[in-house]
């Protein structure tokens, strides 16, 4: 197979700037997102990091031990759950919120005209830039008044740095010169943008070294600090940052409302909530008007802050925040008088080592690294396919290969937008770590699986701790949380349990992969005391003779009424799962079988079923007119998971009715992966073929691979689809023993792979 060319014909390629999808450059560890200057120019796109990890201060009187949580009754006891206390409402928020994901820096370019004011975005021409996957080199290319300016952007695969070389006239001539500058953190739960630049007297940028061609600074935020180093050719000079603490004003130049080609003026009446200082401002028709009906408009803004000016995107019912900007913060790099200049700016959590790479160092770096990663690991080339969607398949593939690498090989668990931005403050959901990680053991790419996968280990002292405070045996693993492993209060985050087997998934395809006594005993403690937790939460219904899950529970799709959701069909199916690789593990170990693991196992309700299908828990009523949106997870106990308890007749029938019924515009990204594996197992590869093609809104990879699916970007969709090509791919245990038995078998699919491992 060429991987080069299976890769290669997939490099993005970008000629208009986009303000709301960044192209990444980044190491697993580490990304920036670049615009159409091949940094952060004019649109303040993030830095970040799996070690940026932010805290504001605790709510005064208060510290986090203090918090109570609250009791429920569960099956006649008293369990105090982490769910925010109307009588300790700060702290609560405080918990929910802290710790979060911070923006590191912003890098960019200040240009200028030849009348010695700043060029805008709309004075380049000729834009265009290109992401060579085969290095992972960014090469931007734009004019200035016939002036041509070429740029290469990369990240060192192994230094959190981000290094440039630009070549062109104007910087000879004094005409370009290289930013940083660093915000303070912000308070917003959801935000593209990530970091207040307005309050420049609330953290301290210090120089702790300076030379030539160098300075090493020390940022600190509250009681949070990390290390950040320029460095640039002979003959640049660095410009200090000013003294000044106060903010530039801000000018509104431009601002469209609205979608695709519906869009209306409303410059005017943002000037107007910015003089009256009415901002933030929650944008939505009441505030804009609705120019386009029925579609999901953005505010497009242009603004001058004083230092630059930007442009920038707010999706309909976001907020609009314009961020006056200071200088304090700001160091700038002015290149000597050659058309070429080169600069690094490296980030770390510890002192920095006396040298870093220099920028031809990073980019030869990144151009040995990346052919090792596409050459490693598993290949699908479906160029040989006569139907004509092959070649988008391919690219979603391809693409979802490099930007999972980039922001999800790191030392934890990934949030849902990855190193993009923030959602859910940065905080990463552990039920959706499957979505994210999984496909790594598929596509034979342990060692970057292996970076996150040991936070299960690393928490474990926490996860014992929280199930014995409920009165469980073995370990509890926390819903929505952060390195620290504490459970954010939320009452979803309470009483979730999906996420409670995935160790034992985990632990299997670490087995199947590598069959050793090694990888046992790596796994024994947290598959015992995983599997402890399960035998333990289910409790011994008399009446039904059977051991039941909940309520109080919330299951995957979370819309039901918590309190009264019982059984619910893929967590049932997935604690039989659970329970019986634990038994195997006991026998691989040359242990007993557990009897408690046993009898839960023997004893567990069957998956409930109405009207001869599988329904999403037990005694819902009208779930296929009221209840058919969200995850339909009932069909994820056969295809996501292989089938313990399940009917095949039933499963069929079930099956039948989500691909007809549900409401697949108010699904998340990896339902469809989920929808296409079942489809697959039960011999429906067109079917399968069409949920990962499909045209629903929720399922779309933009031109970078970036997917929708929920706030965007949204990587459980890249996740889902490669762990669902890997599967059809290469099979499953209990697959036809025939190439790629998940893919139509009809002439139009010719599917070449290589390097793949069977799903369980």
């Amino acid at each position: 197979m060429d991987r080069k060319a299976l890769v290669t014909r997939h490099n993005v390629v970008r000629i208009i700037n986009s303000t709301k999808s960044p192209i990444q450059v980044g190491n697993g560890e580490f990304a920036i997102g670049a615009d159409i200057t091949g940094l952060q120019t004019f649109v303040p796109f993030n830095t970040m990091s799996h070690w940026g990890w932010h805290a504001f201060p605790f709510p005064a009187g208060s510290n986090p031990e203090a918090f109570t949580g609250v009791p429920l009754q569960t099956h006649g006891h008293g369990i105090t759950y982490p769910i925010p206390n109307e009588t300790q409402p700060s702290l609560s928020h405080w918990l929910y919120a802290n710790p979060h994901r911070f923006n590191l820096g912003r890098i960019g370019f200040r240009i200028l005209k030849s009348n010695g004011t700043t060029a805008s975005l709309d004075d380049l021409t000729k834009t265009r830039q290109e992401l060579n996957l085969w290095t992972g080199i960014l090469k931007s290319h734009f004019e200035l008044e016939g002036q041509t300016v070429d740029v290469e952007t990369c990240c060192h695969p192994t230094f959190d740095q981000v290094a440039v070389r630009v070549r062109s006239a104007l910087v000879a001539s004094g005409r370009m010169s290289i930013f940083v500058d660093f915000p303070y953190d912000d308070r917003n739960e959801f935000a593209d943008y990530v970091g207040d630049w307005g309050q420049p007297v609330s953290h301290t940028t210090t120089v702790t070294a300076q030379d030539a061609g160098h300075v090493d600074l020390l940022r600190q935020m509250d009681a949070d600090r990390y290390h950040v180093r320029l460095a640039w050719s002979a003959g640049s000079k660095l410009q200090m940052p000013s003294t000044d603490n106060g903010s530039s004003p801000i000018q509104v130049l431009k601002a469209e409302w609205g979608a695709g080609n519906k869009n209306t003026d409303v410059t005017a009446l943002i000037r107007k909530l910015n003089s009256g200082s009415k901002l933030p401002a929650r944008v939505d028709v009441g505030l804009l008007g609705d120019p386009a009906p029925g579609q999901g408009k953005r505010l497009k803004l242009t603004y001058e802050n004083g230092v630059k000016q930007q442009v920038v995107e707010v999706p309909e019912n976001g907020e609009l925040r314009l961020q006056p900007q200071s200088s304090k913060h700001r160091f700038t790099v002015i290149p000597g008088p050659t058309d070429t200049a080169d600069f690094t700016c490296t980030f770390s959590s510890a002192p920095l080592p006396a040298s870093t790479p220099s920028t031809l160092q990073s980019l030869a770096a990144s151009a040995r690294h990346w052919p090792e990663f596409w050459k490693s690991g598993g290949a699908v080339d479906l160029s040989e396919s006569k139907d004509p969607r092959w070649k988008e398949l391919e690219r979603r593939i391809v693409l979802s290969q490099y930007l999972l690498a980039i922001n999800e090989a790191g030392s934890l668990p990934p949030q849902e937008s990855g190193l993009v931005n923030n959602g859910w403050n940065g905080k990463f959901h552990m039920e959706m770590y499957w979505w994210h990680a999984a496909h790594y053991a598929l596509w034979n790419r342990w060692p970057l699986l292996e970076r996150s996968v040991g936070y299960y280990q690393k928490i474990l002292p926490q996860a014992l701790a929280f199930a014995k405070s409920q009165g469980y045996n073995g370990a509890r693993w926390p819903k929505c949380t952060t390195a620290d492993g504490r459970e954010a209060p939320h009452i979803i985050h309470a009483l979730l349990i999906w996420q409670q087997p995935h160790p034992l998934f985990f632990a299997e395809l670490d087995y199947q992969s590598h069959p050793t006594r090694a990888t046992l005993e790596k796994w024994k403690q947290i598959v015992s005391s995983t599997a402890d937790f399960l035998a333990s939460y289910a409790y011994w219904d008399v009446q039904s003779a059977h051991y039941i899950l909940g309520p109080p529970l919330a299951p995957v799709s979370e819309n039901t009424d918590f309190f009264k959701t019982q059984n619910p069909t893929f967590e049932l199916g997935y604690w039989r799962f659970g329970l019986r690789i634990a038994q195997q593990w006991s026998k691989r170990l040359g242990d007993s079988p557990n009897p408690e693991w046993g009898k839960v196992l023997n004893g567990l309700a069957p998956l409930p079923v109405q009207d001869d299908k599988y329904v999403l828990h037990e005694g819902i009523t009208d779930m296929w007119t009221k209840w058919n949106f969200e995850h339909p997870a009932l069909i994820g106990v056969y295809g996501w998971l292989p089938g313990d308890g399940v009917d095949m007749p039933t499963m069929r029938r079930t099956a039948d009715a989500v691909f007809s019924a549900w409401t697949l515009g108010r699904t998340w990204g990896w339902d469809f992966p989920m929808m296409a594996m079942c489809a697959a197992r039960l011999g429906e590869p067109e079917k399968a073929i069409d949920l990962l093609l499909t045209d629903a809104a929720g399922f779309q990879f933009d031109d970078c691979g970036l997917a929708t699916g929920g706030p965007f970007p949204y990587f459980p969709s890249n996740g889902g689809l490669l762990y669902a090509v890997a599967l059809m791919a290469a099979g499953w245990d209990g697959s036809q023993n025939k190439p790629a038995p998940g893919f139509p078998d009809n002439g139009k699919w010719k599917v070449r792979y290589e390097g793949l491992h069977r799903a369980l």
